[in-house]
Order: C-alpha cells, then sequence, then structure tokens
C-alpha cells in the first residue's frame, strides 16, 4: 500500500525567514532564506504524485535545522508531473544551485554561498543524488530514505543512469539514511547498495531505529544523525555546527569516473 506524503502540523507556510522566489528558466516555486552564509542547503521533496511538495514535514524539518545554523536554505516543488525519467527534476536542482552561487536569491548580495549542500528525501533522494555529479560546487549530498527498492518504476527504468551519476565523484561527502521499517526499501537491500555501489570511503550509511519511511515523528532523529555525520565530515566545525556558514569550503573538483 502507498502512502501520500501528507503534511502535518507546521505546513503550508513560510518560516519567518523564507521569502518567496520563482527561477525564470523552470518558473520553479521556490522557499528561499537568504542569511549570507558561504553554504546554502537545497532540500529536494517526495515524489508528487503521491503527495510530495515543499511542505512535506521532513523537508520542513531539514530547512529548519540548517536555518536554525544560520545557514541559507531553499526548498521548492519540482515542476511537471514527476512521471518520467527524473531528467527535468535533475536540471531543476542545477538551476538553483547556480541561481544561489550567483546571488539571484539575494537582494544585498553581499555575501553569496560559495558552496552547496544538497540534501533529498525520497524521490527527492534519488534526484539530488544524481544531481551532485554536475554541480562543481557541491560539497556534501544527504539521501534520506531514498527509495532504492521502486527507483525503476519512480525513473522510468533510468535507476542506473542516475545512480551511476551519484556515484561519479569519488571524493564526494555522501550520507545515506533508512529507516529499518521503511516501507519501500529494506534494510539488507539498502545496505547492500551503499557498500557495493557508493564509494567506501566517502559514504556513511546509517539506520534508525523502529522507523518506517515516513519518519512520523521522529524527523528530529533523522536530523541528530545529519548533524553527527556533519560533525565527522567537516572537523574544521570544531565540535560546533554553527561555524559550517563561514567555512572556507574547498571545491570538490573530483571528475574521475565511476
Amino acid at each position: 500500500h502507498l502512502r501520500k506524503h501528507t503534511a502535518r502540523r507546521y505546513i503550508n507556510m513560510p518560516t519567518s525567514m523564507e521569502n518567496p522566489f520563482r527561477l525564470a528558466t523552470s518558473a520553479t516555486s521556490a522557499l528561499v532564506a537568504d542569511q549570507q552564509s558561504r553554504l546554502a542547503v537545497i532540500v529536494s521533496h517526495p515524489w508528487g504524485p503521491l503527495g510530495g511538495n515543499l511542505h512535506n514535514p521532513v523537508v520542513v524539518a531539514a530547512v529548519l535545522y540548517f536555518q536554525r545554523l544560520g545557514i541559507t536554505t531553499v526548498r521548492f516543488d519540482f515542476c511537471v508531473s514527476q512521471i518520467g525519467r527524473g531528467y527535468r527534476q535533475v536540471q531543476q536542482v542545477e538551476e538553483i544551485a547556480d541561481s544561489l552561487l550567483k546571488g539571484d536569491f539575494s537582494e544585498e548580495k553581499a555575501l553569496v554561498p560559495t558552496h552547496i549542500l544538497l540534501a533529498g528525501y525520497s524521490y527527492g533522494a534519488l534526484i539530488t543524488a544524481s544531481a551532485s555529479a554536475s554541480i562543481p560546487a557541491c560539497a556534501g549530498c544527504v539521501l534520506i530514505a531514498p527509495p532504492f527498492g521502486v527507483q525503476h518504476w519512480l525513473l522510468m527504468f533510468h535507476s542506473n543512469y542516475h545512480l551511476e551519476q551519484a556515484t561519479k565523484r569519488k571524493s564526494l561527502a555522501r550520507l545515506c539514511i533508512l529507516g529499518d521499517h521503511d516501507n519501500f526499501t529494506s534494510e539488507s537491500q539498502f545496505l547492500d547498495l551503499v557498500e557495493t555501489r557508493f564509494p567506501a570511503e566517502t559514504t556513511v550509511g546509517a539506520v534508525v531505529k523502529d522507523a518506517d519511511h515516513f519518519f512520523a515523528r521522529r524527523e528530529r532523529d533523522v536530523m541528530d544523525v545529519i548533524g553527527e555525520w556533519l560533525l565527522s565530515t567537516f572537523p574544521q566545525c570544531q565540535g560546533d555546527l554553527r561555524k559550517l556558514k563561514d567555512l572556507d569550503f574547498s571545491l570538490v573538483t573530483d571528475t574521475e569516473q565511476s
């Protein structure tokens, strides 16, 4: 049984820091919290046909988490129906990243981001992972509940292409998170794919106990996993995640083929 990603509690409105923005090329609707940080986080949502949108609770939890750390965030709605191969959605993430780095989202443009952290939930995790290959300023990628068990259908049997893109940059830091009761991907399937397809040196797989695909009332646990990963991946923070926003990340320019 497929369950819609329904919004709960706080949803369907911007946070106090967010402003609406529409991208010129794709006409993408986005909510942007410009905090003049060096790092910006782009968060992608679940599959639209099952109710996924930028107001999803996990998406909102992620942007709130990073906004509290003083980091610029963008959440957005995927365009068109999302019934397809996913290429258009990857282009949307690329367009948003380009706009962030150019300062299009910032009215003051006093300080624009120099690096991007990509985060995606469910279908958005598959798209985010694929887009990481074509965004040189991407400093890391977080995949929350990637639906590996049904990716062939979600991406119209083009999932192998997206997986190749997702694993293309060997030195890119990646975090993959799954609930051990996920509705679409078994724990063994998740761990096998993470361990055999993703670069072992730069990929961390984490399993949240007693959580399903939707992480109902478990969003904080997911954010805790992300926080621990960030601290270990970027030791320049010196134990303080608030330093992330001003870190001078080195561009990852690895172009090795998988």
